[in-house]
């Protein structure tokens, strides 16, 4: 694995160690461990049962709009004061809708890392969630481990995601997540080549862990995480899922997480 170290990291560091001792960090990247993210689990089905194929792609998909994306990682909030930022992986999923109607009851933005694969599926989900002004970030187009593949392998998994991305919506994502927040010097000179901004994240609910489960046990450990980890940071990241199984804990606990971090003082952010 590998990492960056930048002036935004080292600042986020110094916050992290003054606002909480006991928080373990790593000198490489300065971030609670362990950081590895869980599996995608299965990915969403055509009608019929079918899997979508990725799209042919000619060139690199045109990233209009999209500013100037530095070279490395990040995995803090951007902002200044206490800032806070929601991210959902690995969708559309069934809970899509629903996380979608919570963050526009309380009024929060959120950055969506879809997987390409799942999007061909539920199509109108990533519509909405453009339409609604999230951001949105490539998660790759099947979730495979980046720096397991070469280079040529590397840049198909942005651009097919990336292509799918605006054959369906209009646009391309501005943002990258690299799977198991595993990746090399490649994924980041691609990532950037292609003007999206590398985010891992500081705060690991581990969400996925309740494979579709909604029962009280995970709604209250996903809560939990998200709290204490993220309340001894001053810009936490803090890694939801939204996978096509659906996330039914993570619907529940997220009204309680939005109104711990606005309790708190947090300002919530996009990447």
């Amino acid at each position: 694995m590998f990492t960056t170290w930048h002036a935004g990291t080292a600042f986020a560091c110094a916050m992290v160690l003054a606002a909480a001792l006991s928080v373990t960090v790593s000198a490489a990247g300065c971030r609670s461990v362990p950081l590895q993210e869980g599996p995608a689990g299965p990915v969403a089905v055509m009608p019929g049962g079918s899997v979508a194929r990725p799209p042919a792609v000619t060139g690199v998909p045109a990233a209009t709009g999209c500013p100037a994306a530095p070279y490395g990682a990040r995995f803090y909030a951007p902002g200044s004061s206490k800032t806070v930022a929601l991210t959902f992986d690995d969708g559309p999923g069934k809970s899509t809708a629903a996380i979608l109607a919570i963050l526009a009851r309380y009024r929060v933005p959120a950055t969506f890392f879809n997987i390409g694969v799942n999007m061909p599926p539920r199509p109108s989900l990533v519509r909405e969630e453009v339409k609604g002004g999230y951001a949105m970030g490539n998660h790759t187009w099947n979730h495979p481990d980046m720096a397991a593949l070469s280079a040529v392998r590397q840049a198909a998994e942005l651009d097919q995601m990336s292509a799918e991305q605006r054959s369906i919506a209009g646009t391309v994502p501005c943002a990258f997540r690299p799977p198991y927040g595993d990746y090399d010097s490649t994924t980041l000179m691609l990532a950037q080549q292609r003007r999206m901004g590398v985010w891992l994240w500081s705060v690991d609910t581990q969400d996925w862990m309740a494979e579709g489960s909604g029962s009280s046990f995970w709604v209250h450990r996903i809560i939990r995480l998200a709290e204490q980890e993220g309340g001894v940071l001053r810009h936490p990241i803090v890694l939801m899922h939204n996978q096509p199984i659906g996330n039914p804990a993570t619907v529940s606990a997220l009204p309680a997480i939005i109104q711990f971090f606005r309790s708190h003082g947090y300002r919530f952010v996009a990447l």
